[in-house]
């Protein structure tokens, strides 16, 4: 008979009392028992067991223990009992090895990491020590001798321990999981919102770019003897960038490009403001209310006016000019625009406007000037927008400015193609470019 028999009718009291190896032992309200699995060959190691921790509290909660006489019925009792906390286990029973082979389908069959091992052999030299630790996922390991009921309880007391911080780890972890799963649903919930609203952004850029586009002059137009060309391409759906050209009456016709600050949907309103503003100028000079569309430097200044006075929060560059073929002139001012216009006039070379002046929309009482320019036959004019510099080659806007002016106003189909502007490749900035050429002798 072992030792742990053999003090089994006595040492529950003398051996090793039970307040001093028990967590919380002073029992308040009774819970359910820890579920201990007793695995031995020997009927007699199953009762002095039960016996040694009948009175055993851990946590204000007793032992209920479960047995099994062998590997294999230990399986079936695992089976039915997934909730077992503790193993006590032998190492020979039907075989030598039939409980570390127990301990292997636990770990790996089973899965079963929390669950607390301790081996109990009578038969030391069967299996090594050193050699079972290591080899094997067992959480204690003991010889039957020395195992009296205060070394039982310890190691009971140890292993329960473990068991509820590992428990306690894992039901973490499972809470963490869910947490994480529903934050994930709400994320992908969101994000598939977030899609359909940028779905339907997208629709309805796409729909204000067609609106934008339709508001614009024809690409190419021929009004004797001026012939007018423009390009533009946003760098968004819609553009920050506008431009058009109309006949004023018989004998003169306008022109402006414009250059909205920033870029995308909200510059892009602003063009249709503006488009609106110069229309109703247009519509009172019909009506003989008012001269101020043929008069540059004072539409500008109207048109700061109202910015402010609407106050839009964005500001405009824009050269407005206006043709009059029979004086054979261009009448023109500058609110801002940069690039300044380059001109070219027959058998010269091109050269710039400078006219530093100030974007309309920014500061009260600006003041603009009208400039006079002869614009006879064979002249031509060149503007563009801010986004042709950031497709020019050079390290400076001067360096840049100068290759465009030394390539003098070409053909505007050969500009695009020489900057690959119809790839659709993404652009900086928006991208407008206007040109005008006087083809024919002057207009009598």
């Amino acid at each position: 008979m072992t030792e742990l028999s053999q003090s089994s009718n006595n040492a529950v009291h003398d051996d090793a009392p039970m307040d001093f190896l028990a967590d919380d032992e002073q029992e308040t309200t009774e819970q359910d028992a820890w579920p201990i699995l007793i695995v031995d060959d020997e009927p007699e190691m199953h009762h002095v067991t039960t016996m040694a921790l009948r009175d055993y509290r851990f946590q204000q909660r007793k032992l209920t223990f479960l047995s099994a006489h062998s590997a294999a019925e230990a399986k079936e009792v695992l089976q039915q009992h997934p909730d077992i906390v503790l193993i006590l286990l032998d190492v020979v029973m039907e075989t030598d090895d039939a409980g570390l082979t127990l301990v292997h389908y636990i770990r790996e069959t089973l899965n079963n990491q929390q669950v607390r091992i301790i081996l109990r052999t009578g038969q030391p030299g069967q299996a090594p020590e050193q050699k079972v630790v290591q080899e094997y996922d067992i959480n204690d390991y003991r010889s039957k001798t020395e195992l009296t009921v205060q070394r039982l309880t310890t190691t009971i007391t140890s292993a329960l321990r473990a068991y509820v911080a590992i428990h306690q780890l894992e039901q973490l972890n499972q809470t963490l999981e869910a947490k994480v799963l529903a934050r994930t649903q709400q994320l992908e919930a969101a994000n598939a919102k977030l899609k359909q609203s940028l779905a339907e952004l997208e629709a309805g850029e796409k729909a204000g770019r067609q609106v934008q586009f339709k508001l614009l002059p024809p690409r190419e137009l021929d009004w004797p003897p001026y012939r007018f060309e423009h390009f533009l391409r946003p760098s968004d759906y819609m553009s920050g960038d506008f431009v058009d050209y109309f006949a004023i009456d018989a004998d003169r016709t306008a022109f402006y490009i414009a250059d909205v600050s920033g870029h995308g949907v909200a510059s892009a309103f602003v063009t249709v403001y503006l488009k609106r503003f110069i229309s109703a100028q247009f519509e009172n000079y019909r009506q003989q209310q008012s001269p101020l569309i043929a008069e540059p430097a004072e539409l500008l200044a109207s048109l700061n006016k109202e910015l402010l006075k609407e106050n839009i929060g964005k500001y405009i560059a824009l050269f407005y000019g206006v043709l009059d073929r029979r004086q054979h002139s261009l009448h023109f001012a500058n609110a801002g625009a940069f690039p300044w216009p380059l001109v070219q006039a027959p058998g010269q070379s091109a050269r710039w406007l400078e006219l530093k002046s100030t974007p309309a929309g920014m500061f009260e009482d600006v003041r603009y000037q009208s400039h006079l320019l002869p614009f006879g036959a064979g002249s031509r004019l060149l503007l563009c927008s801010d986004g042709l510099l950031d497709l020019l080659p050079g390290q400076s806007n001067e360096q840049k400015l100068a290759r465009l002016q030394q390539s003098g106003i070409q053909q505007l189909p050969q500009l695009v193609k020489e900057l690959e502007l119809e790839r659709q490749q993404p652009l900086p900035d928006d991208l407008t470019i206007l040109c005008i050429h006087c083809q024919e002798s002057n207009h009598d």
